[in-house]
């Protein structure tokens, strides 16, 4: 059966509601006191009956249980190949779905603490600069002179690197979500399921 990515990413969500509310049912239903007529079962005067058919509907709910689950399983490995296969383009990148994910869930965040990492070490830097400017006695001096007695902050990291990956950051999170939801609900996927 073909279906999109986001039919897919939509029906794995409806599955795992169900998997959770047989989980619940077998939770209620899936032992009872051999001498109590079974709450599953139509049959009320037959202690036996009411046994054997309720045994069967628990039996078909452990079989729905694992239908379910097997077709979570294929629509997740359907979805995982086309995340590796399809490209999007993203904050001026070419990525692989399955690597555009990755910087949004894991990467991103790393990205951003360097961001904030160097900011906080030009900060630092800017500091030191200060004070120790100011604890220099600079009256009278040339401005030629000051210049060179003068500290001044030395960015180690070109400040244009740290303007990319601002950029970056900004062009990628505003797009990500939009481009995937996009990608998702035109790409088709081939998915044997029930």
């Amino acid at each position: 059966m073909q279906m999109t990515i986001a039919r897919a990413m939509t029906r794995k969500k409806t599955i795992k509601a169900q998997l959770d509310k047989i989980t619940e049912d077998i939770s209620k239903h899936g032992a009872i006191n051999n001498k109590r007529l079974h709450i599953l079962s139509n049959e009320k005067s037959d202690i036996k009956k009411n046994h054997r058919e309720a045994t069967e509907k628990v039996k078909a709910l452990f079989q729905q249980f694992h239908d379910l689950k097997d077709n979570y399983i294929k629509l997740t490995l359907a979805i995982n190949k086309a995340n590796l296969e399809t490209e999007i383009i993203v904050a001026g990148k070419t990525l692989k779905i399955a690597e555009a994910l990755i910087y949004k869930n894991d990467i991103q965040q790393y990205l951003s603490n360097l961001k904030t990492a160097y900011q906080q070490a030009v900060k630092k830097a800017t500091r030191e600069v200060d004070t120790f400017n100011q604890n220099l006695k600079t009256e009278g001096l040339s401005e030629q002179v000051k210049k060179e007695v003068l500290a001044d902050v030395l960015y180690l990291v070109p400040i244009e690197k740290m303007d990319e990956l601002d950029s970056f950051l900004v062009e990628f999170m505003t797009e990500i979500d939009g481009t995937l939801n996009e990608v998702n609900a035109r790409t088709l996927i081939e998915v044997d399921i029930d």
